[in-house]
């Protein structure tokens, strides 16, 4: 099997183990019934892949109507237009769901909040929970905003990160599958529901979104280009944006080793995978390691990033929990111990503890954590909708916009599924998209063993808009191409046959 072939199989693979999760995990987390329902919702996933494979390429044959759906416009104005119409709609839901102090705003939120303020006034960087339980990534940013914009910080940091994810994820869009794909894509995420209604809210995430694709785009850079010293240059670039990324969501602290893989698998032990390797390993610990630094200093431990990470891990592995966020009793609280340092390194032995005595609870947890991600698309909604008055009402009241939103986000799904379960996408992919895939399941592997939730993969936000830009881009460049070949002749045997 030739190199190419085998890359653009591994793509698909990791590209259907996606849309399958993403099948179930969407039937599972959105029909009640229990787990009666598992069973039917395998058998409907499965045949929603095969239905794909078999009629995808018609389907979006028909879709792709290319005087209609794909841009037509130059880049640069269908980019102005995509960030203005994002821009516009994150200003109008903002306006219309200002921030509610323990409303829509939750415990995360407030805590980031006075956290800047803090520094902001020179104080120092600690809260009830401690020192170092909450990562710097936001707060550090927001230090930036409040001087210029004050109570109306948060807007800008909402807007500012989806204008840097709007060029970020055209630049990749357009090296992945040209310019037509970046700018569909960009389209898609400025009216991608639920990332439009975290406009009012202060989601460390909304930084993850920009951060992600940056950092995918310098290190394709890094591979293409020719100059060694160029590449070490955009593989540095690609490292600090992780590194930035690990400060803002801890859980991101393993991605570069998802960078050193698609240089493994697509270009081997050469000079310049290690070239790579090095370069951005070196860009992200010297953007995490003053922070290391700062908290062995103030705690006289060794702490990467955060004291959280055990109490997490506890939380998610009790008998109890279903892997995804419950409090914790008083009683369980008192375990853990006083000290912050104490309580992480409590956490991690009570948490190891039971997963020895409940190994089929862990088991089942573990299963379940992939379809929490990529079940549903709500999330910043719910904030809105069901707090809008601090308190929380029911899912009923809000069904039409939790439609709406999961409707879009099917949609996507959908137009990837069509996309990667075709036979002609072995033939089209190349192999720059194992990383994009990469990054896409890696939230998957990162909340394996901590809590699994909706806004965890929220980073993979660009990802699954180029890879829905592509189905239709793809397809409609192979509905033009048909026409231009039909009448087409290669001289045979002394006459034009038509090809």
């Amino acid at each position: 099997m030739r190199t190419t072939a085998r890359l653009a199989m591994i793509s698909q693979v990791l590209g259907g183990s996606f849309v399958a999760i993403a099948f179930f995990g969407f039937l599972w987390m959105n029909i009640p019934g229990g787990g009666g329902w598992i069973p039917v919702f395998a058998i409907v996933s499965a045949a929603m892949l095969a239905v794909a494979r078999q009629k995808g390429n018609t389907a979006l044959a028909v879709l792709s109507n290319v005087r209609r759906i794909l841009p037509s416009a130059s880049p640069a104005v269908w980019l102005f237009g995509a960030v203005v119409l994002g821009i516009s709609l994150r200003i109008f839901v903002a306006m219309l769901f200002p921030p509610v102090p323990s409303g829509n705003w939750n415990l995360d939120m407030l805590r980031y909040w006075d956290l800047a303020h803090k520094l902001v006034e020179g104080m120092d960087y600690t809260t009830p929970e401690g020192r170092a339980n909450w990562p710097p990534g936001l707060p550090l940013v927001l230090v930036l905003l409040l001087p210029a914009f004050g109570s109306s910080a948060f807007l800008a940091y909402n807007i500012g990160t989806f204008a840097i994810t709007e060029i970020a994820t055209f630049m990749l869009g357009r090296m992945l599958a040209g310019w037509q794909a970046g700018c569909l894509a960009a389209f898609f995420l400025a009216v991608w529901p639920n990332f439009v209604f975290a406009a009012p809210l202060l989601l460390k995430e909304c930084l993850v979104i920009a951060l992600w694709p940056t950092a995918a785009f310098f290190y394709l850079k890094a591979c293409e280009v020719l100059s060694d010293k160029k590449a070490g240059l955009y593989a540095l670039l690609a490292g600090a944006s992780l590194g930035y990324s690990a400060l803002t969501q801890p859980s991101a602290i393993l991605l570069p080793l998802c960078l050193a893989l698609f240089s493994i698998i697509t270009n081997g032990w050469h000079r310049r995978t290690l070239i790579c390797v090095f370069a951005t390993a070196f860009g992200f610990l010297a953007v995490v390691a003053p922070w290391t630094v700062r908290n062995y200093v103030v705690l006289h431990h060794f702490v990467p990033i955060i004291t959280a990470g055990g109490g997490n891990f506890f939380m998610v592995h009790r008998p109890q929990s279903d892997g995804r966020h419950g409090g914790l009793t008083d009683e369980e609280r008192n375990a853990l111990g006083a000290d912050e340092v104490a309580q992480n390194e409590r956490g991690y032995l009570l948490g190891i503890k039971s997963i020895h005595d409940y190994p089929l609870h862990f088991f089942s947890t573990l299963a379940k954590k992939p379809f929490y991600l990529f079940g549903q698309d709500t999330k910043n909604l719910y904030w809105n909708f069901e707090h809008e008055d601090g308190k929380e009402d029911t899912p009923e009241k809000y069904a039409l916009p939790y439609w709406l939103s999961n409707t879009f986000y099917l949609g996507i799904i959908l137009l990837i599924a069509m996309m990667v379960m075709g036979k002609q996408y072995v033939r089209d992919a190349t192999p720059a998209l194992i990383l994009p895939w990469l990054f896409t399941l890696y939230p998957i592997f990162a909340h394996s063993l901590f809590e699994g939730a909706e806004r965890h993969r929220y980073g993979a936000f660009p990802f699954l808009a180029i890879f829905a830009a592509m189905a239709l881009v793809m397809a409609g460049r192979r509905e033009m191409l048909v026409p231009a070949l039909v009448g087409m002749s290669v001289p045979s045997a002394g006459r034009n046959l038509p090809v």
